[in-house]
């Protein structure tokens, strides 16, 4: 959420963010805020003149002798004018509020402007020399790889719980839990502190951290019919981020510059994927539920900018230990969510389908989530209480890994050859069909 004081000074800028995000004007409508702001402040001003006079006669009123008809009745006229000015307030109230949740992030400077995804810029590719491999042999979609070796299984996953989920098998379970023991044992050695998170959160976290209201439609919401109140209802999470940042909510945190909170969060993930019918249906590349090792950072407002880097870094270990070719890209003012600040994508080559696929993101949330969820620390060089700036990284999944691994290291008899930083784990070389 945005300062009021930012947007009452800097509306021409909110509005020049709005336009370069490519956000519908009429849904983030700068003016009619501004306007439902001024009404707001004119009747706190009026009903503190009538609280006071209230007050005032109130006091008169005790002494029996002063209690006259005319006092009597202007009491009367006091109480009914707070009563319609509080009616009022409270309407305008809810209409300020819809408006400021509606307000998308400040934007970095440094952040490219653009229209869509062909507005991203990349910046780093890896390997530098041969960053996208050739094959000798006509390599084969990583998904009829993984159903001839027996390491998913989809259609029986369809019948259980519908399209887009999927049941993992053999060494890809294995691989599942190597990647993820491979990336917390690394971050926990940088310092990062491991947490796992409920599955299910209320509304305050997915609202604080910006899925409520604007990707409302990408969460599962929890039936139950003793809970339908949207504030009492829980819902699944897409992600640690969520209830990870809100686990500091109204705190005041003791952290510095040189010294930001570090968590690495594991939970399932599980998305709706509303908006994507017919995109990515042959695998387990675009799924409703996944598993996921997420970074975590609460850093001051000078340096979060200097730890979404640290982060990016270590998403670089992470894949080059895994030997996977990838490139990063330097997200656009159009294709990043309404509570981002600054973002960067690394996408691995797929050189079955001659493309990247997007395996990991790292976002500087700014003062977003913290102005949300009312997360500050204590600044010891001014003793004032600031609000945190909030960095959220993916340090690994287990689905898109994985058909990466399977796609890159493919053979030309069909099998797979284990990263070698994952073979202690899997217990093998390679995965080879099944006899």
């Amino acid at each position: 959420m945005l300062d009021i004081k930012y947007i009452r000074e800097k509306a021409e800028e909110l509005k020049q963010n709005i336009f370069n995000r490519h956000l519908d004007p009429k849904v983030c409508d700068v003016d009619k805020l501004l306007l439902l702001d001024a009404r707001k402040i004119q009747l706190d001003q009026e009903l503190d003149k009538l609280r006071e006079a209230r007050n005032r006669l109130a006091d008169q009123l005790k002494d029996e002798k002063a209690r006259t008809p005319q006092l009597i009745e202007e009491g009367k006229k006091i109480k009914d004018g707070i009563k319609v000015l509080e009616e009022e307030l409270s309407g305008v109230l809810k209409d300020w509020q819809n408006l400021m949740d509606w307000m998308p992030n400040i934007t970095s400077p440094l952040m490219p402007i653009g229209e869509d995804s062909s507005g991203n810029i990349e910046f780093k590719v890896w390997p530098e020399k041969n960053p996208r491999p050739k094959f000798k042999f006509e390599p084969k979609h990583y998904h009829d790889l993984m159903v001839n070796l027996d390491l998913v299984d989809m259609e029986k996953a369809a019948k259980n719980s519908g399209t887009r989920f999927y049941y993992l098998k053999n060494e890809t379970v294995l691989l599942q839990f190597a990647l993820f023991n491979h990336a917390i044992q690394k971050l926990v050695k940088k310092g990062f502190t491991p947490i796992t998170t409920p599955d299910l959160v209320r509304y305050r976290p997915l609202y604080g951290t910006g899925y409520f209201p604007s990707e409302s439609s990408a969460i599962y919401k929890m039936f139950d019919e003793d809970k339908m109140e949207e504030k009492e209802a829980l819902y699944l999470v897409g992600t640690s981020e969520q209830a990870i940042v809100a686990y500091h909510a109204d705190e005041v945190l003791d952290l510095d510059d040189d010294h930001p909170l570090r968590y690495v969060g594991y939970s399932e993930c599980f998305r709706s994927e509303a908006g994507s019918w017919g995109k990515d249906t042959k695998g387990i590349k675009r799924v409703h539920q996944f598993s996921k090792v997420e970074m975590i950072y609460f850093t001051t407002p000078e340096t979060s900018e200097k730890y979404m880097h640290e982060a990016l870094t270590i998403e670089e270990e992470i894949l080059q230990d895994l030997g996977l070719p990838y490139h990063v890209i330097d997200m656009c003012s159009g294709d990043v969510g309404m509570a981002t600040y600054r973002k960067y994508d690394t996408e691995v080559w797929l050189p079955s389908q001659q493309e990247y696929c997007e395996t990991m993101s790292n976002s500087d949330l700014a003062a977003y989530h913290s102005h949300r969820l009312n997360i500050k620390f204590h600044d010891k060089k001014t003793g004032e209480k600031r609000y945190v700036h909030t960095i959220s990284a993916t340090a690994i999944t287990n689905t898109r890994p994985i058909l990466a691994i399977v796609d890159n290291n493919q053979n030309p008899d069909g099998s797979v050859t284990i990263p070698e930083t994952l073979r202690e784990y899997v217990g093998k070389e390679k995965i080879t069909p099944k006899s």
